[in-house]
């Protein structure tokens, strides 16, 4: 009787908890075939240690520290409650975010001539592959048959990306190295890595590859190969739907977002933005685009997002700014990490800032200030006197950081860095490997031992430039803007 009972008490606690869930479709309620359980494991379980055997790999024991990273906090915190942030109108850059997000949407051809996307076919004539073995010459053969150039500009289609995808400049996702011998030539530096492209980005389709499997398309700040199943096109009517709605701009990276059925559709990103449909007291809904072109529904959590972009303030800052310092690194964004100049590019986007893809190419917006000239104390006084902290970027050739202030009157910056050059007696090259975003000085890895001196960032800076600033206009245009002629 006891045990009846028992039974009864269990069935009943089920039938409670099963009435605050879902109801089950009648499919779900069909019988479902029994299936064996999982084996267990048993002790002395041989697979690891197999497994180890198997790929050969020897793991370093130590790691060499970089007092850098020792000595000054790697959270962003200190650094922006050590500044002032009174931002009260937006900057000209913020005003013309829109504009240069949906860039791709203006264009009613390619936008670059046949000649120069053609380049990778020119520039690459070896390599090495995967196998870290020097490529079959015919493969890039392959590969520029693949490209279909001939069809480029004939489809010049507006799209929409369904999920994050690497932009390639081969239609192929297989890498390839220069040499992986040699530091800064092997992994993770893959030549064919251009940049990476966000779920629900605005695209322009040139054309596609030989067998369809790839587009070529122009993003807001790139060209390049992207998965054809990875897009869909846009019609003028849903562009218009798209354009005047309000933008919803994400402000965690990695946050799971769900559609009305429940059902997972995607990661948040840091630089992603969808356009609101609604929000109530805890959530924004977001429309998005399946990829069978369906429309959808997104949900996501306020504390993850916000609408419109916000002028700069101390909380979004360091909230945006953590995030960015949880990455590690990731050349072109390969495996959805950052590299250096996305990092700063992608840190913006919810302050309404569009800045563009390369080091290069944002090392030129706003004011830009040269260092070219300046030694290295010269270089110190004249970023404290003109940068702007969390909106100044410090230049070297392929490489860009954030100025963040002084922290007790040393320069510090934020950026992310693969590694730190160092040379031997015998002039043999390496690296001291950080492969992440970090806070450092400028003199970044001088206490590391056979550290490469001519590769200091600091002796390296080229130019500095506040991007939240209008181009400085030059002496004869200023003499012009007065009304006098004035010999220059």
């Amino acid at each position: 009787m006891e045990n009846m009972l028992y039974k009864i008490g269990i069935v009943g606690i089920l039938v409670w908890f099963g009435g605050c869930a879902q109801i089950e479709s009648p499919k779900e309620k069909e019988p479902r075939v029994a299936l064996p359980p999982a084996p267990f494991c048993k002790e002395n379980n041989v697979t690891e240690e197999l497994l180890l055997q198997e790929m050969e790999i020897d793991l370093p024991e130590v790691t060499k520290k970089v007092s850098d990273l020792e000595y000054y906090p790697q959270s962003i915190e200190p650094y922006v409650m050590h500044n002032d942030f009174n931002q009260t109108e937006p900057y000209p850059i913020q005003k013309h975010f829109e504009e240069n997000y949906y860039r791709p949407w203006s264009y009613t051809a390619a936008s670059i001539c046949t000649q120069d996307v053609q380049w990778p076919i020119r520039a690459f004539q070896g390599g090495y592959g995967s196998n870290l073995k020097p490529i079959d010459p015919q493969w890039l053969n392959e590969m520029s048959v693949q490209s279909n150039f001939q069809a480029y500009s004939t489809v010049n289609q507006y799209a929409l990306t369904t999920k994050w995808m690497n932009l390639r400049t081969f239609p192929t996702h297989k890498p390839l190295y220069r040499n992986p011998a040699l530091p800064g030539e092997g992994f993770p530096f893959d030549l064919l890595q251009n940049s990476s492209v966000a779920f629900n980005e605005p695209l322009f389709i040139s054309h596609y590859s030989q067998d369809g499997g790839w587009a070529y398309v122009f993003t807001n700040n790139a060209s390049g190969w992207v998965e054809s199943n990875g897009i869909i096109p846009v019609t003028a009517a849903q562009i218009q739907s798209i354009r005047e709605k309000p933008k919803v701009f994400m402000t965690e990276d990695k946050v799971p977002l769900y559609d009305k059925n429940n059902r997972f559709i995607v990661y948040s990103r840091v630089g992603m933005l969808l356009p609101l449909l609604r929000e109530d007291d805890h959530y924004f809904y977001l429309l998005f685009f399946y990829p069978d072109g369906n429309r959808g529904e997104l949900t996501v959590a306020k504390h993850s997002a916000h609408v419109g972009f916000h002028l700069f303030n101390k909380e979004d800052i360091i909230k945006i700014g953590t995030q960015m310092l949880r990455n590690t690194y990731g050349w072109g964004g390969m495996f959805e990490e950052r590299d250096c100049s996305s990092m700063i590019r992608e840190m913006f986007t919810p302050f309404g800032i569009w800045l563009p893809r390369n080091s290069a190419s944002q090392a030129k917006k706003g004011e830009v200030i040269s260092l070219k000239e300046l030694n290295n104390s010269q270089k110190i006084a004249l970023i404290k006197e003109r940068g702007v902290p969390f909106e100044t970027i410090l230049y070297k050739k392929g490489h860009v950081l954030l100025y963040i202030g002084t922290l007790n009157d040393t320069v510090m910056v934020m950026h992310n860095i693969w590694g730190i050059r160092t040379i031997d007696p015998n002039g043999k090259k390496g690296r001291v490997i950080i492969g992440k975003a970090v806070i450092s000085t400028l003199e970044l890895g001088s206490d590391v031992e056979s550290f490469d001196r001519n590769t200091m960032l600091l002796t390296s800076l080229l130019s500095m430039n506040i991007f939240t600033k209008e181009p400085a206009l030059p002496p004869i245009v200023l003499a012009k803007k007065k009304g006098k002629r004035v010999k220059l």
